[in-house]
């Protein structure tokens, strides 16, 4: 399959590799590529200078065919980049834990799908249910 996906996650704050590498994952099964290969590297901005991190997710967002994002827990550069997909009217997938609140733009964000999960196994059947839409 051709169409990229990129994935949007905490990197700084809230990081978790583990759940970034589940979505992943989940997203590799549905038979799509990943431009943003980077959010499940140990340390992804390495040698990198802010405005070579702002040019590189900006561009793999633009690049992008489906922009998924987790978005349970807060993170401004998940913010920015989402609001970039949605900009550019690329396909916008949130996906999110049962037990987290998340903001009021999220959930009242146009167009996008919003996916609540309680495991990984829920996560798994969902999201690849909303990918295959999309081919």
């Amino acid at each position: 399959m051709d169409k990229k996906v990129f994935l949007s996650v905490p990197l700084v704050a809230a990081r978790d590799i583990k759940t970034a590498q589940q979505i992943a994952d989940i997203i590799k099964k549905a038979g799509y590529g990943i431009i943003s290969h980077w959010v499940l590297l140990e340390n992804p901005d390495e040698n990198l200078k802010p405005p070579e991190v702002f040019k590189r997710d900006t561009s793999g967002v633009r690049k992008c065919d489906i922009f998924v994002a987790d978005v349970s827990k807060p993170s401004h550069g998940v913010g920015m980049e989402l609001m970039l997909a949605r900009e550019l009217k690329k396909k916008v997938i949130c996906v999110y834990r049962q037990d987290t609140k998340i903001s009021w733009m999220i959930k009242g964000l146009p167009d996008a799908t919003l996916i609540e999960y309680a495991d990984m196994d829920g996560l798994e059947k969902k999201l690849l249910m909303e990918l295959e839409k999309t081919v």
